[in-house]
């Protein structure tokens, strides 16, 4: 049995508890023991941190990766942000002795120090790589039958030096697969979601970024779309809602990749709080696996 410290965010807990009830069911199915990483906070935010400060960005994360340090495990976490985030600051640390010496002077004010002994791994790796897309398909007991997108997000694409960007991007399709799916493509699907630039500008982030994307998948005939971020999946539920007021109208489904996971391994919906999502999420579990 493969054991973590698992890294939940932000996101999850207060918006996508089905999210959190997904990954737990899946990590039981599959034998990985998670184990909550308890007092952790924001990872912080992968953009605005480190350009308002890079130390104070990075000082948050060695603490958030201290904490799993102290148990002795790697991180596995849910959210491409907190991915990003916690994956660099892990490896500029480990690489830059005096930027880690700064940082742990900053830690030492809090009785905490980082020391380097942990990896942060991306939960569409472990399930790839530690569970294996044979075991996957083992597991299956309710085949999705449905035409599903996926969308990977930008942070996705991070990696370590000279390994190829592609690599988790081709792991998370081969999970879709795994599970009966077709996997629909489509021309913008390296396209932004667009969550980062709604603290800025909302009708750009939805009309340039999300719009596009939408269309393409309606023209398409997709029953889903399927994502491994917590922040993209707000962006295409809450951003389906937010386009009304622009005159465009859509909607369709859209959930993590743990949570169709779930549902394929034969997890009943009711008990994966499906409700909590903006879109027809729960239409979609009973189309594909006929309960609610």
């Amino acid at each position: 049995m493969k054991k973590y410290a698992v890294f939940l965010g932000c996101l999850i807990p207060q918006r996508l508890p089905s999210v959190e009830l997904a990954a737990r069911k899946v990590f039981e199915l599959t034998n990985i023991e998670a184990v909550d990483l308890e007092g952790y906070t924001c990872c912080p935010d992968p953009i605005l941190a480190r350009l308002m400060d890079r130390k104070m960005g990075l000082s948050l994360a060695a603490r958030n990766l201290s904490l799993a340090e102290k148990l002795g495990l790697d991180l596995v976490v849910l959210c491409n942000g907190c991915y990003e985030t916690l994956f660099e600051g892990n490896e500029s640390l480990k690489h830059e002795p005096e930027l880690r010496r700064e940082v742990n002077e900053t830690l030492a004010r809090i009785g905490r120090s980082y020391e380097g002994k942990i990896d942060v791994n991306h939960v569409v790796e472990v399930l790839y790589e530690d569970v294996g897309i044979e075991r996957i398909k083992k597991l299956v007991r309710r085949p999705i039958r449905a035409k599903l997108v996926i969308h990977p997000g930008c942070h996705l694409f991070r990696e370590h030096e000279g390994v190829d960007i592609w690599r988790k991007i081709r792991q998370l399709e081969e999970l879709v697969l795994a599970t009966g799916a077709e996997v629909v493509h489509s021309k913008l699907d390296r396209l932004c979601c667009g969550f980062p630039t709604m603290a800025v500008n909302e009708e750009l982030a939805l009309k340039q970024n999300l719009q596009p994307k939408l269309e393409c998948y309606q023209h398409a005939g997709v029953d889903g779309v399927v994502v491994c971020c917590p922040a993209c999946g707000v962006q295409f539920e809450t951003g389906q809602v937010l386009l009304r007021k622009y005159g465009a109208r859509f909607n369709i489904p859209c959930l993590h990749v743990v949570e169709l996971l779930a549902l394929a391994f034969g997890v009943p919906a009711r008990e994966l709080a499906l409700g909590f999502h903006r879109s027809p999420v729960p239409q979609l579990a009973a189309k594909v696996v006929g309960d609610v």
